[in-house]
């Protein structure tokens, strides 16, 4: 009984491995992973039910509902995406062990043709008389073809390399899915907005897999937070001075982060993303010190300003557009009052109030993908395959009979240049030929 499932095991194992299904495969994951990049994802429910209103679907049936049920709302981590993908490498394995490889012991087993019927029954044949076969064995050596010889027959092949090329190929692709699965399956996304000199935690999970763990045994302090801006006085880069501490508050590592530039530790790494105003520094008379909350105010047009009160009873109000220093001042009605810069002295209901310091946010995206060294080694195997796919895979039979050598070629690919190949060993040969001939009969 159990050999007879292996054996249906087997069978479906190895059905599996068929060019058709896995092309089909391959134009489904290619479909999907557009439609990923044509919705948006990982938005909220609300975003979707906004953008993509059931009373008026896209294209006739798009609806938010339609998103949600499906998934398409995030399709890189839905259950049947990763079975599309795990089939697809279950495919390409299955072809790799069922055709590839014994392809490739094929290729290593040599075999004579021993009559010109074998000859003119396949591709490239050529015929010439009077030639030595044991010569014509010498040039191939020559042209690095490894060459057996018995009797009148000879095989010879070269670039048994190319032939890995296809196997590497899927194994870098199988690399890939691999390392894309367990991504999905045990990765997390973190977003982080931190105020400089504050200590974080990983809380605001974004996104999660289902084998994820986020870890709680270290923490990070924004030690400091800078903005460079360019001779136009536009944003040309911001950083933030990270340092990462264990449970015991110990220093671990530390780093000055920017875009394109993150901090790696143990595994997640820290990307700097986004910056802000936390709260404006300020002193009464003087003495009291107390700190200003400021409310982030996005526009349409992509740009933001922030927005506090230092004045409850009047509400004046201060508004900040960057680190520079500078504000403006309106009141309730908003009237604009003036301008100022960080340090200068206001006078509001008797009291006298100064602005001492801003203190800046830094905002992070932590990431944490197991799986991404597997992707990086699949594609660095379709780099090199890449390689191999251009060395030519080359077999040669030969036949010494009544004084004529009939050749066989075949490759599989680049047979303009093999063709060519053969004819100058053709013609080294015989030309060689007849300078033997001249010589013996001088000397005659």
């Amino acid at each position: 009984m159990s050999f007879k499932i292996n054996r249906i095991f087997w069978k479906f194992f190895y059905s599996l491995g068929n060019l058709q299904l896995a092309i089909t495969l391959l134009l489904i994951i290619s479909v999907f992973s557009s439609i990923g990049t044509i919705i948006e994802q990982e938005k909220s429910t609300d975003f979707y039910e906004l953008n993509y209103p059931v009373s008026s679907p896209l294209f006739g049936f798009l609806s938010s509902k339609l998103i949600l049920f499906l998934g398409l709302n995030h399709i890189y981590t839905t259950t049947w995406f990763l079975v599309l993908l795990t089939t697809f490498g279950i495919s390409l394995f299955s072809c790799t062990l069922s055709r590839q490889i014994p392809s490739l012991k094929m290729a290593k087993l040599w075999r004579f043709f021993k009559t010109q019927k074998n000859i003119r029954n396949n591709g490239m044949t050529f015929v010439v008389s009077g030639v030595s076969l044991n010569h014509f064995s010498y040039l191939l050596r020559k042209k690095d073809y490894n060459v057996i010889q018995q009797n009148e027959y000879v095989y010879a092949y070269k670039g048994l390399i190319g032939k890995i090329g296809p196997i590497l190929v899927h194994l870098s692709i199988i690399l890939i899915l691999l390392g894309s699965i367990t991504g999905f399956l045990s990765g997390f996304i973190v977003q982080e907005i931190v105020p400089k000199h504050e200590i974080f935690h990983l809380q605001n999970v974004i996104s999660a897999g289902p084998l994820s763990f986020i870890r709680n045994d270290f923490e990070g302090y924004i030690k400091d937070f800078k903005i460079a801006y360019s001779e136009e006085g536009i944003i040309d880069q911001f950083y933030s001075d990270i340092e990462i501490l264990d449970d015991q508050m110990l220093y671990q590592t530390n780093k000055v982060i920017f875009v394109n530039e993150p901090l790696k530790y143990e595994g997640i790494t820290f990307y700097q993303t986004d910056w802000g105003i936390s709260c404006l520094e300020l002193t009464i008379n003087g003495s009291n010190k107390i700190n200003v909350p400021l409310n982030q105010i996005s526009l349409t047009n992509n740009s933001r300003f922030w927005l506090g009160i230092l004045e409850k009873n009047k509400k004046i109000l201060i508004i900040l557009q960057d680190l520079t220093g500078k504000y403006l001042l309106y009141n309730s009605e908003k009237m604009f009052l003036g301008t100022g810069e960080i340090g200068q002295k206001l006078f509001i209901n008797g009291d006298e109030l100064r602005i001492t310091k801003i203190i800046p946010e830094t905002g992070m995206q932590i990431k944490s993908d197991p799986g991404i060294y597997l992707v990086y080694f699949g594609f660095l195997g379709l780099i090199f395959s890449v390689f191999f796919s251009y060395i030519s895979y080359v077999q040669i039979w030969a036949i010494k009979k009544n004084n004529q050598l009939w050749i066989y070629g075949n490759t599989n690919r680049a047979i303009y240049f093999f063709e060519k190949n053969i004819l100058s060993i053709l013609d080294t040969l015989k030309s060689e030929s007849i300078k033997l001939l001249d010589t013996s009969l001088n000397q005659n």
